[in-house]
């Protein structure tokens, strides 16, 4: 499409700061289109809710929210994101933000203790601060059947999209899928969780071998959960026993057969086994050609399962269908048409071109992106071994145009924003704008402070007026009582301090 950029040209601009202290990469916020909130007619600051997302190898995303109009293909919501103030990681040098297409998180995570993630922000841990939560995910919102078409809603009517990927482009299919995409039946198979896009494996071959070789017996038992993620570049298998599940080592057993990952002696296909149905990954996608590598990976330690990733989605065209979540989720997939044009016009189905950036290296292990095969804490930790997709979003009113990250493997939806003075943010400005870091909590704070001693301070001073008026009616009182027995006029006289005191001499 005319005008849209290349990823040559999203991380050729000229840096001027950095951030990312920890990553041998630095993070150039000048290569970034921001958000400008003051600039668009419709935008809101959602009050008392922050943006804060924290990662195991330092990464974090801090902010606001925000509400504003989102436009993704033909269709748009007024909805929440977040509107990141400050990010310190290279691995989002070159885009504005990221787009989620999964699973809204079932449960929000617990506040950080005041030694924790608090003790990063500006004013050290502790206080009040405003929650940190994450918006409603944009596929949902898009979706959300209590939300009518008018000025600012063009609603998607299906909640299901499809994701399809060639050597170097992508494409979203927002409502479904395009049946000219796929050669033959799609296959649909329930997902075996509402959190991540999870199917079931039974079997991985290598040509004829087969690499899950279950001690089992129970047929219900001798499966692996295989999570289908877009930011996933390879095929990534366990490299251990599973405590027993297996008798022997997929990974291990897999190298054995090629010898040099590099210049693998067999080049076999493998075929993977979904619920029934198998599926090929050829020579041609598990090996880079122009890198030289093998795109398998051993799985991280403590991941129990398997990641299927751009391998399979060059091949075939995958189907998420959320139109009965929370009760059930249905994921397709289905051999991509060799004929088929990419962004073909549909009259059902809205498609959105993605663009891809190729991994620059490929490691034998994969990165540590989920803590479990089933992770409530699906947020990516991007690196350079990741294929990355982006697609273009419009934002505000009048539009202002971004590249995202596009992910199946999250739920989150942040922009890179401008700092505004009346949000609240923690972390620094990174992108610019009103007040640094938490200055906008702390301003609020003191006003807080300030209106709290004004209201003592009027009632202390109503209340010393008060007891001051009583006192001295009683003097009056008082004095009027002595004037006739006291010659020196004074209610303080010898007759009265010796009532007080006893007999005066």
């Amino acid at each position: 499409e005319e005008g849209e950029p290349s990823v040559e040209e999203m991380l050729s601009s000229s840096p001027k700061t950095t951030q990312g202290k920890g990553f041998k990469i630095p993070f150039y916020p000048g290569n970034s289109t921001v958000f400008n909130p003051q600039k668009s007619k419709t935008f809101r600051v959602v009050p008392k809710q922050m943006f804060l997302l924290g990662y195991a190898d330092n990464t974090h995303l801090k902010g606001y929210q925000g509400r504003d109009i989102v436009q993704i293909g033909d269709h748009f919501v007024d909805t929440k994101f977040g509107a990141i103030t400050d990010c310190n990681s290279p691995d989002f040098n070159g885009v504005d933000g990221i787009v989620g297409f999964g699973m809204p998180v079932q449960h929000q995570a617990a506040p950080p203790p005041p030694s924790g993630m608090a003790a990063m922000m500006p004013g050290g841990g502790g206080g009040n601060k405003p929650a940190a939560t994450l918006p409603l995910p944009l596929l949902f919102a898009l979706t959300d059947p209590r939300v009518k078409d008018n000025a600012h809603n063009h609603m998607l009517k299906n909640r299901a999209f499809s994701f399809m990927s060639t050597d170097k482009d992508a494409e979203i299919q927002l409502g479904g899928y395009d049946p000219d995409s796929v050669q033959g039946r799609m296959f649909l198979t329930p997902s075996i969780t509402v959190n991540d896009y999870v199917v079931v494996s039974l079997s991985l071959k290598f040509g004829d071998e087969e690499l899950f070789d279950f001690t089992p017996k129970n047929p219900r038992l001798r499966y692996l959960p295989a999570i289908m993620d877009s930011g996933t570049s390879c095929l990534v298998i366990p490299d251990s026993t599973m405590d027993g599940l297996l008798k022997e080592s997929p990974y291990d057993k897999w190298k054995k057969m090629v010898g040099n990952t590099k210049h693998p002696k067999l080049k076999s296909t493998f075929h993977l086994n979904i619920a029934g149905a198998t599926f090929d990954i050829g020579y041609d996608d598990w090996y880079l050609t122009l890198s030289n590598q093998s795109c398998v990976q051993r799985a991280p330690a403590g991941f129990g399962g398997i990641l299927v990733g751009d391998v399979l989605f060059r091949r075939y065209v995958v189907l998420f269908d959320l139109r009965h979540y929370p009760e059930s989720v249905v994921v397709g997939i289905g051999k991509q048409n060799p004929e088929y044009t990419l962004a073909k016009h549909h009259h059902a189905i809205t498609k959105v071109p993605a663009y891809k950036r190729k991994p620059l290296n490929i490691s034998d292990s994969a990165p540590p992106r989920y803590k479990a095969p089933m992770a409530s804490d699906r947020i990516p930790i991007w690196n350079q071994e990741e294929t990355q997709y982006f697609i273009n979003l419009t934002l505000g009113s009048p539009r202002q145009k971004f590249t995202v990250i596009f992910d199946t493997g999250s739920s989150v939806f942040g922009i890179f924003s401008r700092c505004i003075p009346n949000a609240p943010s923690y972390g620094t400005c990174v992108f610019g704008g009103g007040s640094v870091g938490g200055g906008g909590m702390l301003i609020e704070g003191a006003v807080f402070v300030l209106s709290i001693a004004v209201i003592f301070c009027g009632v202390g001073t109503a209340i010393n007026l008060y007891v001051r008026k009583r006192h001295d009616k009683q003097e009056q009182l008082a004095r009027s009582k002595a004037r006739g027995k006291n010659p020196s006029n004074s209610s303080y006289g010898p007759e009265r301090l010796a009532g007080m005191y006893g007999t005066m001499p």
